[in-house]
Order: structure tokens, then C-alpha cells, then sequence
């Protein structure tokens, strides 16, 4: 058996960054390991707050002063931080915590109520600035980059799996939804959706099968962090972790919220990209099918209004019109259809097993490298 070194401790933590789960990572903080990543960012950002905290309607001097004012008050509050910290003053913070995030939120709010007195611009800058902040955390925090790419890897090298399981699904919800695409009450419906309005349906429709997939996911998830010592060393051959000692195992914590969370986030994104392959197969179906069926006076007759033509194309020797209603009414079956393909493959047993087999086998893979990395980290702390 080998031991727990620095290089194979940092080989386990960046596999288990890979595919999105670095919250398996012993004392893995937000305020060390997260924010820190984003501090070029956040430094960017403020200052183009700080620099466009100025009015057109001001003199030249006066948004040179607020600009000005805005790089010291960084500098300042940047340099004070590190001095009551024993640093350097311009120093990287190593750690981003309470003062830094208040700092970054409230005072490019502030130079706009101090130069101009405008405090709904001042309010509106700190909502923007906490909603950065919380999207760059969520981001960096749950891996979301690495886990999307690894995703997208994944079912690139699984695409034939993943076209089998959809194609099961498939027809039966295009015998249905068929009869929905020749509906004149669609069309009327769908031709009256705006942009907004219609990304906001598609919305709802990918909250309401991402939280059946939610419901599911506890029961699918709990069983695959308990292991005995060979079950582990049998699940981590072909990993950074593979030779470890798995002797001491009763000793590996219970997961953590954040762990569940983070170990169910991955197998929701995983499985959200095969129902949008699924919504997007069906879209592409219903937009290929109106071209060939659905004549450009059939749609001003149901709509009751002329067709918004986006352009033409040759098809078969005749020109055939693609209209917005086209694609609304395909975007929209589409998105009902995807919700309605991940309500139905974690309600039908026969496809539930499938749905969920081969990604919580990676889920359960990785929890056996988070005990066996947990096992040495703690034999190598007691040497």
C-alpha cells in the first residue's frame, strides 16, 4: 500500500475538481479555496463600477474626482485589510471574508451618493454587486465550469448510450405531441409570446422536471457513500487515489450537506443535458416537420394574423417560409416535451434504473476516493 503524498494529494484534489465535486476536498473554504480564485474578476468589475460612477452631465473634473476617489477608497481599504493582517499592504489577499465582500458590494454603491446624491442607483448597485457575487460563488464554489466540461466530455463518449435511452422514450411523446403541433390553439397561443415571455415558460417547464428529478435524487444518492475496505479499493483502481491504504474506513465522516449537495448537483446536470438532447431532438423534429407540412397560409389561418417570415429556404424544389410562429411553437412543444421526458424516466421504473445507473456509478466512484483520500489524510496527520 502507498502512502498519502503531497503530489497524489494534489493529483486526488484536482480529479475531484475535474468532475465537479471539489467540496470532497478536506477543509475546502469558500473564503480561502473560492473567492480567492475570483479576486481578479471582482477587482475588475469594481473598478469599472468605480469608473462609471460619474454622469455625463457633470464637468470633466468632477468625474475625475469620482473616479480617482474610487481606485483610493480600493487601494485604501485594500492596503488597511492586509496591514491589520500582518501582510504585505498590496499584497493578494489569501483570504476573502466579511471586510473584502463588504467592501467589494458597498462602495462603488457609495461613490454615486456621495458625488451625486443618487441612492437608487446606489441601492441598484449593491443588488447587481450581491448578485455577482453570489453567482460567482455558486460557480466557483460547486465547480460549475469543470463539471459542465467533464459533463459534455462524458456524453460526447456516451452519445450512442444516451440516443438508445432517448429513443426509447421518444415516440410515444411524438404521438402525442403531434397531435398538439397540429392544434390551431397552439399556434394562436404560441404566436402571441414574446422573447421574454417565452424563455420565462421554458423556464418554468425546466424548473418543474429538474424538481422531479430533485425528489428522486436522496434515495438514488444516499446508498452510494457506504462502503466496506475492499468495495472502496475495488472503486478507486484507475484513480489518483488507486493503492491507498482503505484500512480505518469506520473513521471517514458522515458527508456533509454541502457534500450531498454538491454529489447531487452532478448527477442533476448530468441528466438535465440528456433531456435537453431530448427537448432539442424533439424541437428539431417539430421544426423539420412544420417546413414540410405546415403551408404559410395554414398558419395565418390559425394565428388569425400574417406570418412573421424570418427568411426562406429551397426544400424539395419548392421555396418553404420559416416563420416565428414556427419556432415558437416548436420551442414550445420542445420545452414541454423535455419536462414531461424527465418526469417520465424517474416515475417509470423501467427507466428509472437505467436513467441513473451509469452516472451514480461515477457519484459512488468518487465518494470511494473521498474515503480513501479522508483515511490517509488522517493516518498521515497521526504519523
Amino acid at each position: 500500500m502507498s502512502k498519502l503524498t503531497a503530489d497524489r494529494e494534489r493529483d486526488i484534489e484536482r480529479w475531484l475538481t475535474r468532475r465537479g465535486i471539489p467540496h470532497f476536498i478536506d477543509h475546502y473554504s469558500a473564503s480561502r479555496d473560492v473567492l480567492t480564485r475570483a479576486i481578479p474578476l471582482l477587482t475588475f468589475i469594481f473598478l469599472v463600477e468605480a469608473f462609471g460612477s460619474g454622469k455625463l452631465e457633470w464637468p470633466w473634473w468632477a468625474n475625475r474626482l469620482a473616479e480617482i476617489a474610487g481606485l483610493a477608497l480600493l487601494v485604501g481599504v485594500w492596503a488597511l485589510i492586509n496591514h491589520r493582517r500582518g501582510r504585505p499592504l498590496l499584497a493578494r489577499p489569501d483570504h476573502v471574508g466579511i471586510p473584502e465582500m463588504a467592501v467589494f458590494v458597498l462602495v462603488p454603491a457609495f461613490l454615486p451618493v456621495l458625488f451625486g446624491g443618487e441612492w437608487i442607483d446606489g441601492l441598484a448597485t449593491i443588488a447587481v454587486n450581491l448578485g455577482i457575487l453570489a453567482a460567482i460563488y455558486l460557480a466557483t464554489s460547486y465547480g460549475l465550469v469543470p463539471m459542465a466540461r467533464w459533463g459534455a466530455v462524458r456524453m460526447a463518449r456516451q452519445f450512442r448510450d444516451t440516443l438508445r435511452l432517448v429513443a426509447r422514450g421518444l415516440p410515444l411523446l411524438l404521438v402525442a405531441f403531434v397531435f398538439l403541433f397540429i392544434n390551431a390553439e397552439v399556434w394562436q397561443m404560441a404566436s402571441t409570446f414574446n422573447g421574454a415571455t417565452l424563455a420565462a415558460v421554458l423556464g418554468m417547464f425546466a424548473v418543474v422536471g429538474a424538481i422531479f428529478i430533485l425528489a428522486r435524487l436522496p434515495g438514488e444518492i444516499r446508498p452510494l457513500a457506504e462502503f466496506d475496505a475492499g468495495q472502496v479499493e475495488a472503486a478507486i483502481v484507475g484513480t489518483p487515489a488507486e493503492g491507498l491504504p482503505c484500512d480505518g474506513l469506520d473513521f471517514v465522516p458522515e458527508p456533509t450537506s454541502r457534500q450531498w449537495g454538491n454529489a447531487g448537483l452532478v448527477v442533476l446536470f448530468v441528466q438535465g443535458l440528456r433531456v435537453i438532447l431530448a427537448a432539442t431532438l424533439i424541437g428539431g423534429f417539430f421544426v423539420a416537420f412544420g417546413l414540410l407540412t405546415i403551408r404559410l397560409e395554414v398558419i395565418e389561418t390559425w394565428t388569425q394574423a400574417p406570418a412573421d417570415v424570418l427568411g426562406t429556404i429551397g426544400l424539395f424544389g419548392r421555396e418553404v417560409a420559416v416563420t416565428s410562429e414556427l419556432m415558437k411553437v416548436a420551442a414550445f412543444l420542445a420545452g414541454f416535451s423535455g419536462m414531461y421526458f424527465a418526469v417520465y424516466l424517474v416515475t417509470d421504473p423501467a427507466f428509472r434504473t437505467e436513467f441513473f445507473d451509469d452516472i451514480t456509478g461515477e457519484v459512488r466512484q468518487a465518494f470511494a476516493v473521498r474515503a480513501a483520500y479522508v483515511t490517509a489524510l488522517r493516518a498521515k496527520a497521526t504519523d
